[in-house]
């Protein structure tokens, strides 16, 4: 297993399976106080990830235009160009 990661702020939750199946849930963004180390309290925008509800996408092999198949494909030639591009 290979973990990589980008300089985005993560908007949801993302799990490729052998490129056939997909598992995707979206953040709920809050907004809440912060407190910085020198004391300052700043409001800021964050992310609840833990939690986030995941939806399962599999892909049918007797049908390219399946949703299954679509979100799939998709959602594997959206993480190959973060990839490429973004990665560290």
């Amino acid at each position: 297993m290979r973990v990589q990661h980008t300089p985005l702020t993560p908007t949801f939750k993302l799990y490729l399976l052998n490129e056939v199946e997909a598992l995707h849930g979206m953040y709920e963004i809050i907004e809440r106080q912060l407190e910085l180390a020198d004391g300052e309290v700043v409001t800021a925008l964050d992310v609840l990830g833990l939690g986030a509800t995941l939806t399962h996408h599999v892909k049918n092999p007797a049908d390219a235009g399946a949703p299954g198949t679509v979100f799939v494909d998709s959602m594997q030639q959206w993480f190959t160009s973060v990839w490429k591009h973004l990665a560290q």
